[in-house]
């Protein structure tokens, strides 16, 4: 993944840079740590009402810890599913924090402590049953219910919507400079749905039919390319910011790359170069597998590394460890050590943990016995 990056950026720049061929050797012989990374959801590390001083203070505690940890990646949640940014963006109609940058803070004090930074936007939640955040002002660029009610999903079908959400990631990546951008929620909602108003218009006029006419198949393949148009044009933006910057996504898994709901190809956006990683869901438990949910995971995985085989310049393929989801939660820390090996012998070798604040509490056994160092060991 970081020689597919590198490559970008000599492209970027038509010249050979000593550091491209220093950082080719080094993966070469197998020396560069795999991905290991934390989601952080800043709202669990410091409180609101603390002053500004206090709230640093916390911050930089936590980055020490996870420094310690051996987890090498922050990824700070920088928008909320609310419509909400986590920084003073000139773009969002709302913020969390109106008297503080805490994303400056973390980006900052990471670098000081050799951490790599990855925000994450989640780029087209916008309110849940409810529209919010831009919707408000712009409700014609929410999907529908199937009774035709706007929701709070932003569809990236939408040309004014896409240029508003490319916006956003452009300001990210100009004002903080990140390594890299973790996309959330790129994705169309996984409800039953109708599109925008404008989408609809579009292929009713395309087919000749009324929506109501359309085939699954016409509205399904319609989906795949407007989310594929709008990754284009948010790799574009980003890398005319900063060419090395790794842009990544979350994704259910290698079953949502063709005829799934939420329409996202990344099968295609690694071939055409948007995207240098892609973050397996392991949100495998015995609450929704029963006693199959870890060859539910082995499934899952071994799918997302055989697309990614045949590619002709694969991505990284990394997975996110749920330690407590809408979905289930790990007992106890063992359970981690289990997640790692099979993804190990899968030959997934990089890990994201959803989030930092639910690992705390398994980190001294996860630090006892090794864990990490077990996982990221290369025999």
């Amino acid at each position: 993944m970081a020689s597919r990056r590198f490559s970008k950026v000599l492209a970027y720049h038509g010249r050979l840079s000593v550091v491209f061929v220093a950082a080719c050797a080094l993966l070469a012989n197998g020396k560069g740590r795999p991905f290991s990374g934390t989601y952080v959801n800043i709202s669990h590390l410091c409180e609101a009402d603390d002053p500004i001083l206090v709230r640093e203070q916390a911050l930089r505690k936590h980055l020490d810890r996870i420094k310690a940890s051996g987890i090498g990646v922050v990824m700070p949640y920088v928008t909320t599913t609310s419509g909400s940014a986590l920084y003073p963006s000139d773009i969002l109609p709302a913020r969390v924090y109106p008297d503080w940058d805490p994303l400056r803070v973390i980006v900052r004090e990471a670098a000081t402590r050799g951490l790599l930074v990855y925000p994450v936007p989640c780029v087209l939640a916008c309110g849940h049953d409810k529209p919010s955040g831009i919707l408000t002002q712009h409700p014609a660029w929410a999907l529908r219910s199937t009774a035709g009610l706007p929701i709070g999903h932003i569809s990236p079908a939408h040309p004014d919507a896409r240029i508003w959400v490319v916006s956003v990631m452009k300001e990210i990546v100009t004002r903080y400079r990140p390594d890299g951008l973790m996309l959330d929620y790129m994705r169309f909602n996984n409800r039953p749905m109708r599109l925008d108003p404008y989408s609809v218009a579009l292929l009713e006029e395309r087919f000749g039919v009324t929506y109501s006419r359309l085939t699954p198949a016409q509205i399904q393949t319609f989906k795949e390319a407007e989310l594929t148009r709008l990754m284009g044009l948010i790799s574009r933006a980003v890398r005319q910011v900063k060419p090395e910057t790794t842009i990544a996504i979350y994704s259910w898994g290698p079953h949502v790359v063709q005829g799934h709901r939420v329409a996202q190809d990344w099968r295609t956006w690694a071939s055409k170069g948007y995207i240098d990683m892609v973050n397996i869901s392991g949100y495998c438990y015995r609450k929704n597998y029963a006693g199959e949910y870890l060859k539910v995971f082995e499934k899952r995985l071994r799918g997302a590394v055989a697309i990614n085989n045949r590619l002709a310049s694969p991505v990284e393929v990394t997975f996110c460890l749920g330690v407590r989801t809408s979905h289930g939660r790990i007992i106890r820390a063992d359970e981690v050590a289990d997640y790692l090996r099979i993804a190990k012998r899968v030959n997934v070798r990089g890990v994201s943990f959803f989030t930092w604040s639910y690992l705390q509490p398994f980190l001294p056994l996860i630090e006892e016995r090794h864990y990490l160092d077990e996982f990221h060991h290369r025999p």
